[in-house]
């Protein structure tokens, strides 16, 4: 058996084993005495605590710290100790002794000097909060604030690692981890807040109860992140080794067990032998200690393995390491007493290790798992976490500084404190949301990182794209543009446009060996073709089904993603990038994001020079190349259209631009999917205006107010394919944003008579001049006709052989109505409208 095999797996057991020593010891000791004692031993109780820092100098007793308690009668800071119940304590050490062993819920009688007299004082005694340190307050704010950092780091790691976890079991495992670690940090901060806002809570009241389950959920958390952080930092030597340690590894499990169920009994029954839920703090803080030291020691032994030095080494630094290991050392033996650290400090400053360790044992939580966070939308997450956390600070303070400037005048003249405040908040809530607006953009430009520029650059090379007209200049120039704007330190793509039996048309970005060349891609392209999902190199971005063999292929070539192009439903090519020039730098979702997009347009740009060519041909021959021409016509200039409207937001709006991607995707399926039909049904065409008016009103806001009717009875009624939608654009470009204010469109679908069916496009916009006091409808091919509407006029001719099917009316100050009539379908027209399955927008991460 391999010689790291037999290390790791004595390593784990024995790590199990130490943990449960500070129990045995207890279980030991208490079975000693139960031995020697003839009495029956009275059952442990739980410790009480009266929310007093006391402190012993010049032989008195004094109170350092009174929490603030709900009582203002109470104990007080400076009140000089004389007696508890009428009994005289003389040192520190037995008036804390007695005032832990005084029942929770127990009302006390302290005698005390204050100001020169002797006062009798009523102490109504809590549970002891259990990992809580109220003794001090720079030591209560800092540990109030310390875990609010904490849970806000901890939920932003749950919101990037999430859409990570539905492809890869190594982020599963990081979002599990952080999940377990989050009971602890809320856990403990909600504690923290009751205690601060409500006051200590009495014993056996609901808020107690409320407190106890608090108690018991974080301590789940703490006995459960050290063991997956172990589990993690075994199964990352295992894959970067490539040696099982096997089902060894599992027995990591056992202490949590164990601790877990003493943790549980405690809270329900007050204590299990010599046991309470306080006396388990050691031996849970050892247990801690003792599995973060060995998820250290093997992270140390990640840098001595064959894969350490690549992008998937699991993140563990060999300084970060020694460091949790000296640490973790370093409390675990003064726990058990050999190093004296808490033995040599005040109480106050034991309690600032002990916080200090709390809040630093889960920072290896978050720092192993970075190596999977990092493939997340870590930018997008920040970006919008920086604004909502400025916008609601400063409307915090805004309502704080002005109810505070307002509150006295209020008083003065006897007017509502409540009524003013709510419409103080309206206010606010409307001035901080247009702030929020121009924040996205600063906050944009704040972390303009390299994703931001490739995101620009990217959005460039679409502007130009248009313009190309062969497919050898478009596969070079989009290959540069990506290489460029991901700075990969290589990059291959690969174009098929003719079809399966068509030469590949490919071009390189700084190819280096060893090369991908169209050998191996004929060995993978099968797989990606049928498959049509992303590959990637880390399993936190790997979408596909690709076998191991061809992935370890992949790897040896020096692949880091192969992203298939996809069109009309099936892929028409590969684009093959290397890992980023930058050491360290990876890929993560946002890069996927803006490939899938740029995948798209490259889709959509072979389809158009395929259209071109094709079509040029079909002109000459027949009527029906006519027909195709003038469809190909309206395609790229409805999509050109939709391109400025996104350019536009990505500058000021580029949350917002992300989902109008998604929204364009999915017209970019719908053309392709329909790109060989002459008719598609009503609600197919509806559907494609929905996602066009989505990206639309994202630019317009609310200027553009949109109602829509359509009768369920026209659903399969077939019309002309893009009909409807250029009658939308142009009622839209034309007509409502010519008015500052916007305006209203009206889209409906009704039977009318005849057997006709009759869509209607009306607009509250500027209307159209040449139409102004004419009585009867524009019909035909009207003179102030552009290519859209000259477009759909001569295909309804060449469709239905009918002039009179487009009828458009216009008043100043009224807007325009537009009314396509489309006639009962023939059994062919019908078969080829035939509704589809629409394919799925894309979900918005």
């Amino acid at each position: 058996m391999d010689r790291f095999v037999i290390i790791a797996r004595a390593a784990v057991v024995a790590t199990a084993l130490l943990a449960l020593l500070p129990l045995a010891r207890l279980v030991q000791d208490y079975m000693a005495v139960t031995r020697l004692v003839v009495e029956p031993a009275v059952a442990p109780t739980a410790r009480g605590y009266d929310w007093v820092s006391w402190e012993e100098a010049d032989g008195q007793i004094r109170a350092a710290h009174v929490f603030r308690r709900t009582d203002t009668d109470g104990l007080r800071e400076g009140d000089v100790f004389f007696q508890l119940d009428f009994q005289q304590y003389f040192t520190l050490e037995d008036l804390q002794r007695a005032i832990e062993g005084i029942p929770p819920g127990d009302t006390r009688v302290f005698t005390v000097f204050r100001d020169g007299r002797v006062h009798d004082v009523e102490v109504t005694f809590t549970r002891y909060p259990t990992f809580m340190y109220p003794l001090a307050p720079p030591l209560w704010g800092f540990a109030l604030w310390g875990f609010l950092v904490g849970a806000f780091l901890h939920v932003l790691g749950l919101v990037i690692a999430g859409p990570l976890a539905r492809h890869s079991r190594s982020a599963r495992f990081s979002l599990l981890l952080i999940a377990v670690s989050s009971l602890w940090l809320f856990g403990n901060l909600l504690r923290l807040l009751m205690v601060e806002l409500l006051g200590p809570p009495p014993t056996g009241s609901p808020a107690d109860t409320v407190f106890q389950a608090l108690t018991l959920l974080g301590l789940v958390g703490w006995i459960g992140f050290p063991a997956l952080l172990l589990h993690r930092a075994v199964a990352d030597a295992e894959r970067l080794g490539g040696r099982r340690v096997g089902g060894v590894k599992f027995a990591v499990y056992g202490p949590v067990g164990v601790l877990g169920l003493l943790a549980l009994l405690t809270t329900l029954l007050g204590a299990v032998g010599p046991l309470t839920l306080d006396g388990l703090v050691g031996p849970i803080l050892f247990y801690a200690c003792c599995y973060v030291a060995a998820a250290a020691a093997f992270g140390l032994t990640h840098s001595w393995l064959p894969a350490a030095e690549s992008d998937e080494a699991g993140g563990w630094s060999p300084l970060g390491s020694a460091l949790m290991l000296v640490v973790a050392l370093l409390f675990g033996l003064s726990i058990l007493g050999v190093v004296p650290v808490f033995g040599a400090v005040t109480e106050v400053a034991a309690g600032w290790i002990i916080v200090s360790a709390q809040l630093l044992s889960v920072a290896p939580v978050v720092l192993v798992s970075l190596a999977t966070l990092r493939h997340g939308k870590v930018d997008q997450v920040l970006r919008r976490a920086l604004t909502y956390l400025t916008v609601l600070g400063l409307i915090f303070f805004a309502f704080i500084g002005g109810m505070t400037v307002l509150e006295p005048w209020l008083e003065r003249n006897a007017l509502s404190t409540t009524l003013v405040a709510g419409l103080y908040v309206v206010v606010l809530l409307v001035v901080f949301e247009r702030l929020a607006r121009r924040l996205r953009v600063y906050a944009a430009q704040f972390f303009a990182t390299d994703r931001q520029q490739a995101r620009q650059q990217l959005s460039r090379f679409q502007e130009r794209m248009r313009a190309i007209l062969d497919y050898e200049t478009l596969a070079r120039e989009t290959i540069e543009a990506v290489g460029a704007a991901f700075r990969s330190r290589s990059g291959r793509l690969f174009l098929r446009p003719g079809g399966p039996d068509a030469p590949w048309v490919s071009s390189a970005f700084h190819p280096e060996p060893p090369y991908f060349t169209e050998r191996v891609l004929r060995l993978v392209w099968p797989h990606f073709e049928e498959d049509g999902a992303i590959w990637g190199r880390n399993p936190e971005l790997d979408e596909s089904r690709l076998p191991d063999a061809l992935a370890a292929l992949m790897v040896e070539r020096g692949v880091a993603l192969a992203v298939p192009i996809l069109g009309e439903g099936a892929p028409i090519g590969l684009l093959v990038l290397g890992p980023r020039r930058t050491r360290g730098s990876v890929y993560n979702l946002e890069d996927l994001d803006l490939l899938r997009a740029l995948s798209g347009q490259l889709a959509l740009a072979v389809e158009r020079l395929n259209l071109i060519e094709r079509e040029r041909a079909l002109i000459r021959e027949s009527a029906e190349a006519q027909l195709s021409a003038l469809r190909a016509q309206i395609n790229p200039h409805f999509l050109f259209n939709a391109l400025n409207t996104i350019v536009s937001l990505i500058t000021e709006q580029p949350a917002q631009a992300v989902e109008a991607v998604e929204h364009l995707a999915a017209i970019f399926r719908h053309i392709l999917q329909t790109g060989g039909r002459a008719f598609v049904s009503v609600q197919e065409e509806f559907g494609l205006v929905d996602h066009y008016l989505a990206i639309e009103e994202m630019r317009f806001g609310e200027r553009l107010r949109i109602e829509r009717h359509i009768d369920p009875l026209l659903h399969t009624h077939p019309g002309p394919a893009f009909a409807v939608q250029t009658l939308v654009e142009n009622a839209v470009k034309h007509g409502l944003e010519r008015r500052r204010e916007g305006g209203t469109l009206r889209l409906a679908a009704r039977r009318a008579e005849d057997g006709l069916a009759e869509i209607t496009v009306e607009d509250t916009g500027i209307g159209i001049p040449a139409l102004f006091g004419t009585p009867e409808a524009a019909v035909a091919d009207a003179p102030f006709f552009g290519i859209g509407l000259r477009n759909v006029a001569a295909r309804l001719d060449k469709l239905y052989g009918r002039p009179d099917l487009l009828r458009i009316v216009s008043a100043a100050e009224i807007g325009t109505t537009v009314r396509l009539l489309l006639p009962p379908p023939a059994p062919s027209d019908h078969r080829e409208a035939a509704p589809r399955a629409p394919a799925p927008v894309p979900e918005t991460s």
